[in-house]
């Protein structure tokens, strides 16, 4: 019996100091194996930090760089490739006509990512590296990842993700901030320092991170200090360096210059620029956990890409990113103050109102999934102010970032979140009208349900525990056998079911179940 042969992909990541490439064989058990690893230093970040957008001379570099990449995928025979653009292209003025020129020019459609959907990526792979390692798994743990660019943190407990966030701290960012030409290497080292601790103080008040007693490090800079500390460690996706060690070996490094980094440790000298501010950044940060060591892992976000398009195993994959995402969103609601119990219950309410709908209404996963974090959001604008709450709900959420969810998905969440009371949706509302014709009739069905929910459980008091759905011609009748207040709930559902009744052609009703 013959067997279908492997599949070739590929990932290409357009970073802010390099673009790098992995091609794979992905078994059909899941399994990926690297095949070839390609890198060509094209320092993008240098000019998007600094003139705010990319010169003709380093597009035609990294047309250069993809069309080579091309060659070799074609040689491979590569099926399918996906290929993304972080930071350095996001914050340029002339990303699209990047973009454009990139397609024109070598036929490759690249993708500029965000952060959230950056960091998720990147924890793909990292859960995949620890997997094996219960100590990992079951303490409280710090990711990071110093970028050209950008530092994604997030922070893990018992193997789920708690926090994440990208900052706007990176080495080019950090060496472009203090390349004076005239200063010593002392004083650039204490203005690195100054820059550094001045933004990490942002990260400090977002995340808690002196809870973590595991410090996980990503990243070409770490990854050098581990080999020169280690050695080469190819058969193991982990290694440990001492806090001690790590931190003399930063001191050491720090205090030479560009130059005699180059000659030192015979590296290139465009990864010589960035080595002191990444790892000064990995160190400063390092000195804000309980970690006693310096876990390194040899995750990328090229893994990740790798990961997120073998065919094997995808339903699991979406379901641990589902999970994710709803624990980030309850992570966003307490930094809000919200509550926890009512926020719960009217996504758990909303949830069995949309199974209810949802075959008919040709609704998917990943709508449910939205009006699971615009059910557990739609209340953190009291934290601003009680009154016009559901406006201040849309901004926090529309202005926050999210793990996993793109730009465009959170502008969708936070028009339902906006619309679970009051006014609703207006073509005068520009948010709502921004969006195209079937994310606005997304937005309606389930800020629909969403209002029907929050009414329900409009007292904050959870006075209906439970229900049953069934249908009764074109009406949808909860039953439910401990209403305390039977009049107010119906009242409290026939000021916010009107809507449901609209959308969906069916009324909505509440019934005190008969007693057995």
């Amino acid at each position: 019996m013959s067997s279908q042969p492997n599949l070739v992909m590929a990932a290409i990541d357009i970073g802010s100091s390099a673009i790098r490439m992995d091609i794979a064989e992905v078994h059909h058990d899941g399994t990926i194996r690297v095949l070839d690893s390609l890198k060509k230093g094209v320092q993008l970040g240098r000019e998007a930090f600094t003139e705010g957008h990319l010169s003709q001379e380093t597009m035609r570099a990294a047309c250069d760089v993809l069309r080579d990449f091309k060659t070799v995928m074609n040689t491979y025979g590569v099926v399918r490739y996906r290929a993304v653009a972080t930071s350095a292209v996001r914050e340029s003025s002339n990303s699209e006509m990047f973009l454009d020129r990139m397609l024109m020019s070598t036929g490759m459609d690249i993708e500029i990512i965000d952060g959230p959907e950056e960091s998720r990526l990147t924890l793909t792979a990292v859960m995949d590296a620890i997997r094996n390692e219960p100590a990992l798994q079951g303490a409280r743990s710090i990711m990071v990842e110093v970028g050209g660019g950008s530092t994604d943190v997030a922070l893990l407990h018992g193997g789920e993700l708690q926090q994440s966030g990208t900052f706007p701290l990176g080495s080019i960012r950090l060496r472009a901030g203090v390349a004076t030409g005239t200063a010593r290497q002392d004083q650039q080292l204490r203005l690195l320092r100054r820059q550094i601790s001045s933004l990490l103080s942002n990260i400090r008040r977002e995340m808690d991170v002196r809870s973590a007693v595991n410090y996980i490090a990503l990243g070409g800079d770490v990854r050098f200090a581990s080999r020169i500390l280690n050695g080469h460690t190819k058969d193991s996706r982990l290694s440990f360096i001492p806090k001690e060690a790590f931190s003399d070996f930063v001191d050491s490094i720090s205090r030479l210059s560009v130059d005699g980094l180059v000659q030192k440790f015979s590296i290139p000298y465009l990864d010589a620029e960035t080595l002191s501010p990444a790892l000064l950044t990995y160190l400063q940060l390092l000195k804000e956990t309980q970690a006693q060591h310096v876990i390194v892992s040899d995750a990328n976000i090229r893994a990740g890409i790798l990961q997120d398009m073998a065919p094997s195993e995808q339903g699991k994959r979406l379901q641990k990113l589902s999970m994710q995402i709803l624990s980030a969103a309850r992570s966003l609601g307490r930094k809000y103050h919200f509550d926890e119990n009512h926020a719960e219950r009217v996504r758990d309410l909303s949830v069995r109102l949309f199974e209810e709908v949802r075959t008919e209404q040709r609704m998917t996963d990943t709508h449910r999934l939205y009006l699971e974090v615009a059910a557990l959001l739609h209340d953190i604008g009291l934290f601003v102010s009680p009154r016009g709450h559901h406006k201040h709900s849309q901004y926090l959420i529309s202005s926050s970032e999210l793990f996993g969810l793109r730009r465009r998905e959170l502008d969708i969440i936070a028009n339902i979140a906006r619309y679970h009371r009051r006014a609703l949706p207006q073509r005068s509302h520009i948010p709502y009208i921004s969006l195209d014709r079937d994310e606005r009739m997304i937005v309606s069905k389930l800020a629909a349900i969403l209002r029907v929910a929050n009414a329900l459980d409009k007292d904050h008091l959870q006075k209906v525990l439970d229900f049953k759905i069934q249908r009764e011609g074109d009406q949808i009748v909860l039953s439910a056998r401990n209403i305390s207040d039977l009049a107010m709930g119906r009242l409290a559902l026939a000021s916010r079911s009107a809507f449901f009744t609209e959308i969906f052609g069916k009324k909505v009703v509440l019934r005190e179940a008969a007693r057995t």
